[in-house]
């Protein structure tokens, strides 16, 4: 048996990684999903103390990036709308129709999804796994400012 450590992620300086213990087939017999330097070597060590495994291969960040295939993944906006919204069919349908020309119109590879709220109006990406540095996280929080602006969230 073996333990492989994939670093999968970077989020806001802190890194995630998939720990597994893995059989001489490369079968995964357990998988631990961490965060953080502290967790990843805990982990790592329970895994080997329970199961008498020595060594841990790993996988950078960007080893992992390049095994996965070059897709284009959409990130996913979920937008929070004030319930009484959704009373009127047209007026949500007309307001995504005009959210997805803005994101077609600036090359976004975006899915969107509006939910009825009580609550603050807003918008949340909901697949940040694939934003690996700071800078896109930016132009993430910068998109998400665009949009709450140009269709007027959270204004009464």
């Amino acid at each position: 048996m073996k333990i492989v450590t994939k670093n999968y992620s970077l989020k806001n300086g802190k890194r995630s990684y998939l720990v597994y213990l893995k059989d001489e087939t490369n079968n995964a017999l357990e998988c631990y999903d961490v965060l953080g330097e502290e967790e990843r070597i805990k982990k790592e060590n329970d895994i080997s103390e329970k199961h008498g495994v020595e060594g841990v291969e790993y996988v950078s960040l960007e080893e992992f990036r390049e095994g996965e295939e070059e897709t284009n993944k959409p990130l996913f906006l979920v937008f929070y709308l004030n319930k009484e919204l959704f009373k009127q069919e047209e007026l949500v349908s007309s307001y995504g129709a005009n959210v997805k020309k803005y994101l077609d119109e600036k090359g976004d590879n975006v899915r969107l999804f509006f939910m009825p709220t009580e609550h603050n109006e807003k918008i949340v990406c909901i697949n940040p796994l694939y934003i690996g540095d700071e800078k896109e996280y930016e132009k993430l929080n910068t998109l998400i400012g665009e949009l709450e602006e140009k269709f007027q969230l959270g204004i009464d």
